[in-house]
């Protein structure tokens, strides 16, 4: 068995387990480059680190460092905002940043702002938007809203939490003929005056989590353009508050943690 050099961090209840590899550890380490696996194992809440999902920090041609993202269930995904928030927080301790920049993701580079822990994320505004999509679920119509940012969103504004099983109605809209092949996230959004509350349900861990950097923003921009909420919107989660601004970009503020360091062996 051999140790691997590992980070725990949370933002706002989204967890993520963190591992250098721009010296190629990992490579070795992982037999047959099964990161997809190593991610299954180590994300694991009972039997590995536990986690929402993997960053794994690698060298990047022009930039300070790379970004590969893998979900609770061993997909690789473009992108997790509330995991580049940590990733940030993680690279600043490593020295490789300073207070703003830029970094590699596998849906181009992110640019960030850094102070104190508090991380602002720069995203490019989202594509494939589609408003006021219908979609007949459980018999029933429903109007919900569609847009990427680097990965897929839908957009559910409802009245109360009350009566709803998110992860129910999360799971039949994620896999609707809609969004197939791809699948979708899937964000049921309460207006509160001029803040909203957002609860998702994430491809790829295939239930709720307590926060999603991505359903945050995406449900702060249709509240913004359809609802007009002003700019910008606090936006609440099960795991905390989230800060988004809409401008020519946007940018998803918030806090980030380190919960601990640790060896996992292989």
């Amino acid at each position: 068995m051999r140790p691997i050099l590992f980070t725990k961090m949370e933002g706002t209840g989204n967890d993520f387990v963190l591992v250098d590899n721009r010296e190629g550890m990992l490579n070795e380490i992982i037999k047959s480059g099964d990161l997809s696996g190593f991610a299954r194992r180590a994300l694991d809440r009972n039997l590995g680190i536990g986690g929402d999902g993997l960053i794994i920090v690698g060298v990047e041609q022009n930039y300070p460092f790379g970004m590969r993202y893998f979900n609770h269930d061993g997909s690789e995904s473009d992108l997790c905002l509330n995991g580049c928030r940590c990733l940030v927080s993680y690279a600043f301790r490593l020295g490789l940043l300073q207070d703003k920049g830029k970094f590699m993701t596998a849906a181009g580079p992110i640019g960030f702002f850094y102070k104190d822990g508090v991380v602002s994320i720069e995203v490019m505004p989202p594509v494939d938007i589609k408003m006021n999509l219908a979609l007949t679920v459980n018999r029933k119509k429903m109007k919900v809203h569609f847009l990427k940012v680097g990965v897929p969103h839908c957009v559910v504004f409802v009245e109360s939490y009350d009566d709803l099983n998110i992860e129910e109605l999360g799971r039949i809209i994620r896999e609707h003929k809609t969004f197939k092949p791809e699948g979708t996230n899937v964000s049921f959004v309460k207006q509160e005056g001029k803040s909203i509350f957002v609860r998702t349900y994430e491809r790829g861990i295939e239930g709720e989590t307590l926060s999603c950097g991505s359903g945050v923003l995406t449900s702060a921009y249709i509240a913004v353009k359809l609802m007009y909420i002003p700019s910008p919107v606090s936006c609440k989660t099960r795991g905390g508050e989230l800060i988004v601004t809409i401008k020519d970009k946007l940018y998803l503020e918030g806090p980030t943690h380190f919960v601990f360091d640790g060896l996992y062996y292989v």
